[in-house]
């Protein structure tokens, strides 16, 4: 009984994150390269899906990202509170170019990702992506479409 209230809690508090309530949308990565990288993601603004991310997520599909987007440009800073897989996080800037990448963070860790300058967006990927898609700084992305 134990195990099965566990197992419910967990999937209810996976259903009820940002990433299953809000619409996916076309993310495009346009590498310095000239290779283009089509992923999807699910954006918040709002404080509160802000505030929960990806926290209690223990499956993230390898092409579904979370975009952090601000309404004011600002330096950002992040967590992995509650989070269970590792994540790279994206430090997009106003031009849209991603100006700095947190490589393989480490799950329920209380340390600060920070940026310092100020950026539009953090865009949350699987852990080891960026680097297997050949996404770097200089990156620039761009949002399209709903799905």
């Amino acid at each position: 009984m134990i195990v099965a209230l566990a197992i419910g809690t967990c999937l209810v508090a996976q259903i009820a994150s940002p990433l299953y309530a809000n619409p996916a949308v076309k993310l495009i990565v346009h590498n310095p390269d000239g290779s283009v990288v089509q992923l999807r993601t699910v954006t918040v603004s709002q404080t509160q899906d802000m505030q929960r991310g990806l926290m209690h997520i223990r499956y993230l599909p390898p092409d579904l990202t979370m975009s952090f987007l601000y309404h004011n440009p600002r330096p950002a800073s992040m967590w992995m509170k509650n989070t269970y897989i590792p994540l790279d996080m994206w430090f997009v800037g106003t031009d849209m170019k991603i100006q700095h990448i947190a490589h393989q963070t480490i799950p329920h860790s209380l340390e600060s990702i920070a940026h310092e300058k100020p950026v539009r967006a953090v865009i949350e990927i699987n852990g080891g992506m960026s680097q297997l898609l050949g996404i770097s700084e200089g990156s620039r992305v761009e949002f399209g479409e709903p799905y």
